[in-house]
């Protein structure tokens, strides 16, 4: 984060000045004050939740989501952890806070007159990683209700025609964590504001993701993204009768029963016709694990009719792996009717846990099959290990690489492959278009920086088409908010605004990588393709280089290979077995090596031309008046100097280096 002299922000009505210090002595320009700025909203900003991104020498970061309200902010700097004198909390308003580790936090509020109050904690949904606890006290220190979030929740305390008088609250972490990753937000509404106010719903930028429903989840769980072309809301939610009869195709929101007793949908259905049944709840934010059973129903006369099981459903999908898994707890039926006549599906919420105070919603789409893929995409970090996954922004040297990790979720039966290119690259960015096999869910999209590219951030767009450019989808854009740690051995990620990159125009890669000519090879199954591979090498980029493949597809083999140091060539062996499928593959490789990397000589260079210039003036017999202040500076800029030289200090690094896409067509002999 050194050097960082910008802001970005996902509404351009939000903008950053940098801040800056009085010049050096004897220097003329101001001094930028490195992660200092002055934020400015417009008016025209709605209020909800936005994310931004630090900026600077060293690359752009992950994103951040903070919260732009249209009520007053207050920062509280020390919270009392004594429950005898807590902190004072105004009603209405937004407190920001930080967990303390081993302690508890406590605010009073005061009410002047009987009123409904909803107390709301905001921590996961503004990139936190508190499991929020909250408690409210009267003025006795009577516990009036409790309430914990989870991975996936914040708590909210709703309290109906609470009497006039104090109240206090007590805020902690559940783990009893602390630190500067434990930032939270409070607020406490009273009257009108406490029954119109969801803090499930933070009035999220329009247009942000078509398929994220009105505010940016903690992080990406099944609950997180709502996978499909159309926008999804449970917003006109009804309770159905104990059968409801439905027309297809039938596409309606509903409320799970509280007593957890299942939902009946009754329709007909024509022998040989293809159906879909589908619910989202779980991907929507719910605490919900719904559970479809299709029944046929065999009509008796003067009798009840007999139930024939048809399918049943539970998960709908479980895909990718680390570092990032995207699975969903709403299931999903296919199936071709058999008979002339009434079916029924039960729908039954499993979770039959208190997560929320309120009631669960879902949506229920039954009707005709549409054969349809999903995407997401998310900066691929480079490491071989994927339990070390860590976001960190990106920072793409000029000759360097980074890559893109896609993941498809093939909809009521589509099959066939995906073509993906990517959209809004600068000028000396390039990423060749990457297929995604049929029946395949992943790949990986290289994008390569020039030699000569120009410094810039900027935002890409991942766009999947089918083969004959029927269907074409934008990928929906995922960050990772925290790696393992903290006691939470998984990976926290959450749907973004975009994928942004920066390129570099003062570092060099010391390695690029070459493989294949470019041009799409035909191999037979059982046979062997060799592909050569370049290594073009540059200062601090002598050491071996270590090729291995990631992401084949089944009956593709690719073998390790090193290219040895200060040696440029070499060779690699694509084996495909008589099992695998003919069809376009995207392949890409991933390089270990150890280059020798100066992080900033620039801040050096800096530093030592300002020592330089106080040395002349200290030489200027002109300057003999102003000599003691002078040495002052010179003294100063010593230990500035003595400073950048260990931040340019040569570092051998092992990094983790995608290479470009090779495309092979696998064919019958």
């Amino acid at each position: 984060m050194n050097e960082v002299n910008a802001l970005v922000f996902s509404n351009p009505g939000i903008t950053a000045e940098q801040r800056t210090a009085v010049a050096l002595p004897f220097s003329d320009p101001p001094v930028g004050l490195s992660g200092k700025f002055r934020v400015s909203v417009a008016a025209a900003v709605p209020p909800g939740a936005y994310e931004v991104r630090a900026s600077g020498r060293h690359g752009l970061s992950n994103p951040r989501i903070f919260i732009v309200t249209s009520t007053v902010n207050q920062l509280v700097s020390a919270v009392s952890h004594d429950p005898q004198a807590p902190t004072e909390l105004q009603t209405g308003q937004f407190v920001n806070a930080t967990c303390t580790a081993e302690q508890r936090d406590w605010f009073r509020f005061e009410l002047s007159e009987t009123a409904d109050v909803c107390v709301s904690l905001l921590a996961g949904r503004v990139d936190s990683r508190m499991i929020g606890q909250l408690k409210v006290l009267d003025s006795k220190g009577r516990s009036l209700a409790v309430a914990r979030g989870s991975d996936e929740f914040d708590p909210t305390i709703k309290l109906t025609k609470l009497p006039a008088g104090n109240y206090t609250v007590m805020v902690h972490d559940f783990l009893y964590r602390g630190g500067g990753e434990y930032p939270y937000q409070l607020v406490v509404a009273v009257g009108s504001e406490a029954s119109g106010f969801e803090p499930g719903v933070l009035g999220l930028e329009s247009g942000l993701v078509e398929n994220v429903t009105g505010r940016l989840p903690a992080h990406l769980t099944p609950s997180s993204i709502t996978l499909g072309p159309d926008a999804v809301s449970l917003s006109g939610a009804v309770q159905p009768n104990v059968i409801q009869k439905v027309d297809m195709p039938s596409k309606d929101s509903w409320w799970f029963p509280v007593d957890q007793r299942g939902q009946v949908f009754q329709f007909a259905a024509k022998k040989g016709e293809q159906i879909s049944a589908e619910v989202v709840s779980d991907r929507l934010g719910q605490p919900s694990d719904a559970r479809l059973f299709l029944q046929r129903i065999e009509t008796q006369q003067n009798a009840e009719p007999k139930y024939h099981s048809v399918a049943q459903a539970d998960d709908s999908f479980k895909l990718g792996s680390e570092p990032l898994s995207l699975v969903t707890k709403d299931p999903l039926i296919l199936w071709t009717a058999t008979h002339d006549c009434d079916y029924r599906l039960l729908v039954h919420d499993m979770d039959v846990g208190q997560t929320l105070s309120k009631q669960q919603a879902f949506q229920l789409s039954i009707g005709k099959p549409t054969p349809r893929f999903d995407l997401v995409a998310f900066a691929a970090f480079p490491h071989k290990d994927v339990k070390q996954y860590r976001g960190f922004g990106s920072k793409l040297f000029r000759g360097g690489t980074e890559g893109i990790h896609v993941i498809a979720a093939r909809r009521d039966g589509w099959v066939g492959p995906i073509n993906l290119t990517l959209e809004g690259l600068p000028p000396g960015v390039t990423a060749t278009e990457v297929v995604i096999a049929a029946n395949q869910h992943e790949a990986q999209i290289t994008i390569a920086a020039s030699e000569d590219a120009k410094a810039a951030d900027f935002t890409a767009v991942v766009v999947g088409s089918s083969g004959d450019g029927k269907m074409r989808f934008a990928a929906t854009p995922i960050t990772q908010v925290w790696g393992r740690g903290a006691g939470r051995d998984f990976v926290q990620s959450r749907v973004s605004m975009d994928l942004s990159f920066h390129v570099s125009d003062r570092d060099l890669a010391p390695i690029s990588v070459r493989v294949g000519d470019g041009k799409v090879d035909k191999i037979k199954k059982t046979e062997t393709l060799t592909v050569p591979v370049t290594i073009i090498r540059r200062e601090g980029g002598s050491e071996p280089c270590v090729l291995r493949a990631r992401n084949l597809p089944p009956g593709v083999k690719i073998a390790d290979i090193t290219v040895a140091k200060d040696k440029t060539e070499g060779e690699l062996k694509v084996s495909v077995s008589d099992k695998a499928l003919p069809g376009t593959y995207s392949l890409w490789l991933q390089v270990e090596t150890k280059l020798r990397i100066k992080p900033n000589a620039q801040a050096l260079e800096r530093a030592q031309a300002y020592r330089k210039h106080l040395q002349t003036l200290h030489d200027d017999p002109a300057q003999a008046d102003r000599l003691e202040a002078i040495k002052a500076a010179i003294a100063a800029a010593d230990k500035k100097v003595e400073a950048a030289k260990v931040e340019a200090k040569e570092q051998q690094l092992t990094v983790y280096i995608p290479t470009p896409n090779l495309t092979i067509q696998v064919v019958d002999p």
